[in-house]
C-alpha cells in the first residue's frame, strides 16, 4: 500500500514538472533578418523539341535569424529532324533585406553563407544531346559594395554521360553589422539537341522535384530511375549568428571553381 502511495506521489510531482519545462519559451535570436522588396525572375528559352517545368523560387525563413532560397527547374531537349532544340530556364533574384541587432548584448555578429545543388544531368550520343547546370551564384551587398559570393560547382554531360550531382559549398563567413542589405542569386539548368532524323533519347536537366518532369520524356530504363527528388534544386542558406572571435573578423570572399 505505501508503495502505491509513493509512486502514484511520484508521478503527480514529475508530470506537472515536466509541463511546465516543455513550455519554458525559447529564447528569441540576438540578431534577426527582416525581409524587403523582392524582384525574382524566371525565364524560360526553347525552341524546336523541348519541355521545361518547375521554375519556381521559394524564399522562407526557418527562424528569425536564418533566410533560405531555393531555385528548382527543369529543362529537356529531344531530337527534331528540321531543327536544333535547346530549353533553358534561367533564374534571377534580387531580395533588399534588414539585418537587426535585437539583442542589447550583441556587439558582434557574422553571416554565414552556405551553398548546394542537388540534381540530374542525362545525354545522348546518337543525337549529340548534352545538358549543363549552373553556375549558382550568390552574392551579399550593401549599396555598391559587395561582402561575400559563393558559387557552387557548374557541371555538363554529353556523348552518352549521365552525372548524379550533390555538391554543397561553404561555410563562408563574414563581419557584419546592422542595416539594409541586398541578396542577389542567379542559376541555370540548360539542355541542347542536335537535329537528328533518328528516334533518339532527350537530353535533359532536372533540378526540381516531381512533377516537374513529366514522364513521358524518360524511360522507365533511364540511370537514375527511382532516384529521391524532394530536394533537387540550388539552394542558398544565410544566417547572422553572434561573433564570438577574439580579433575583427575580414571579409571574405569566395568564388567556387567552376567545372
Amino acid at each position: 500500500m505505501f508503495r502505491k502511495i509513493f509512486l502514484t506521489s511520484a508521478i503527480a510531482a514529475v508530470v506537472p514538472l515536466s509541463l511546465a519545462m516543455a513550455q519554458v519559451p525559447v529564447p528569441p535570436p540576438p540578431a534577426s533578418i527582416t525581409l524587403g522588396a523582392r524582384h525574382g525572375h524566371v525565364t524560360p528559352i526553347r525552341s524546336g523539341f523541348n519541355h521545361t517545368g518547375g521554375g519556381n523560387i521559394d524564399v522562407a525563413q526557418s527562424s528569425p535569424d536564418t533566410l533560405i532560397v531555393t531555385m528548382t527547374g527543369v529543362a529537356v531537349a529531344g531530337g527534331h529532324p528540321c531543327t536544333a532544340s535547346v530549353a533553358t530556364m534561367n533564374f534571377d533574384l534580387v531580395q533588399d533585406l534588414e539585418i537587426n541587432f535585437d539583442s542589447p548584448k550583441l556587439k558582434k555578429a557574422k553571416l554565414v553563407m552556405e551553398g548546394r545543388v542537388i540534381g540530374l544531368l542525362r545525354s545522348e550520343w546518337k543525337g549529340t544531346g548534352s545538358a549543363c547546370e549552373g553556375p549558382g551564384c550568390a552574392s551579399f551587398s550593401s549599396g555598391t559594395s559587395e561582402i561575400v559570393t559563393l558559387c557552387v560547382p557548374s557541371h555538363s554531360v554529353g556523348g552518352g554521360e549521365n552525372l548524379s550531382i550533390n555538391d554543397r559549398d561553404g561555410p563562408v563567413e563574414v563581419s557584419i553589422g546592422p542595416g539594409k542589405f541586398t541578396l542577389h542569386q542567379t542559376f541555370s539548368v540548360t539542355a541542347t539537341h542536335g537535329k537528328s532524323l533518328r528516334l533518339t533519347k532527350a537530353a535533359s536537366a532536372e533540378f526540381a522535384p516531381d512533377p516537374a518532369l513529366d514522364p513521358l520524356w524518360i524511360s522507365y530504363w533511364e540511370p537514375f530511375h527511382g532516384a529521391a527528388k524532394k530536394d533537387f534544386g540550388f539552394q542558398i542558406t544565410i544566417k547572422v549568428v553572434e561573433d564570438t572571435s577574439n580579433g575583427s573578423a575580414t571579409s571574405t570572399k569566395a568564388t567556387s571553381s567552376q567545372q
